[in-house]
């Protein structure tokens, strides 16, 4: 039986996070979102995205630089407090079962992972209702952003039926985001490389994905390398995304973090709900929010 005392919760403790940490890393470095998200490190209550715009392209040198300034944008991202607690009863450490207590401790982490993931997907598929940087809904038929021709991220048409219904939408895709402009009216030259959809429709895009004859591979395979499948993309089952994410600097979302999650306690001897009721609690708690990246770096295909 173990003596429950201060120097014993602290080592406990030391021995929680280490656990925590090292399941927090392993969810982290497994998570689907990761590649869809432009992660920011946040310094303050909120930060402002005003320089989501375009870079100036490269241009010969002639007798000076150009000089270009950051297009300004109103975009402002508020972080939200969020955090899980589990309570452990004194009795199942001082009869020495801390193996229950670690199995919660790597719950804890990967629930906090699954929870970021969570926001990044439901705030995609609200993408037709929210504005992005530029006031517009993320999702929309029309919109210019600086000099840009006009950029329909919203394809509507017979998309999700068949099989060749889903080739089609992913053709009309990269021919869209191909030809997406930058705020200076340059193509950015994006092309889709992720799939976002329902459960509902992983099968048949997964299905319509593969090669006609055994031993060759469609075009459009070679152009999709990851599909993610969430039960967030609810509002219509069979719309889905295709999002490009292979540039550093440029995705689709924002995950802004202004505290990463933190194992923390109330576990002293000394403490009231320990002496009150024989209860510690162990939990963690981050700081942090999610928003819109650039609209060019997604497409919402809608079935119709």
């Amino acid at each position: 039986m173990a003596v429950v005392t201060s120097d014993f919760l602290a080592a406990l403790m030391t021995n929680f996070k280490v656990i925590f940490q090292d399941a927090f890393t392993k969810a982290a470095d497994a998570a689907e979102y990761k590649n869809i998200v432009l992660e920011t490190e946040s310094n303050s209550d909120k930060e402002a995205y005003g320089w989501l715009g375009a870079v100036p392209a490269l241009s010969e040198w002639k007798d000076q630089r150009k000089l270009y300034g950051l297009r300004a944008f109103d975009y402002t991202l508020t972080n939200v407090n969020y955090e899980s607690t589990i309570e452990v009863e004194r009795n199942t450490l001082e009869d020495d079962k801390y193996g229950m207590i670690q199995h919660k401790v790597r719950q804890l982490a990967e629930g906090a992972i699954e929870h970021m993931a969570q926001l990044v997907f439901d705030l995609l598929d609200a993408g037709a209702s929210e504005n992005a940087y530029d006031g517009t809904a993320m999702f929309a038929n029309t919109r210019t952003i600086g000099e840009s021709a006009n950029i329909d991220n919203l394809l509507s048409g017979s998309y999700s039926g068949d099989a060749d219904e889903i080739r089609a939408a992913v053709a009309a895709g990269v021919v869209a985001m191909r030809n997406f402009q930058n705020d200076r009216g340059i193509p950015m030259n994006l092309s889709p490389d992720t799939i976002v959809c329902s459960p509902t429709m992983e099968v048949p895009i997964r299905n319509a994905l593969l090669p006609a004859v055994a031993g060759t591979t469609r075009a459009e395979a070679d152009i999709i390398k990851q599909i993610i499948v969430r039960p967030e993309v609810d509002a219509d089952a069979l719309d889905w995304y295709l999002l490009s994410t292979q540039k550093m600097g440029l995705k689709p979302l924002i995950l802004q973090v202004r505290k990463r999650p933190e194992f923390v306690s109330v576990d002293q001897p000394d403490s009231h709900d320990v002496f009150m009721k024989r209860l510690l609690y162990y939990g963690i708690d981050w700081r942090g929010t999610v928003g819109f990246g650039d609209p060019r770096c997604a497409i919402k295909i809608v079935d119709s």
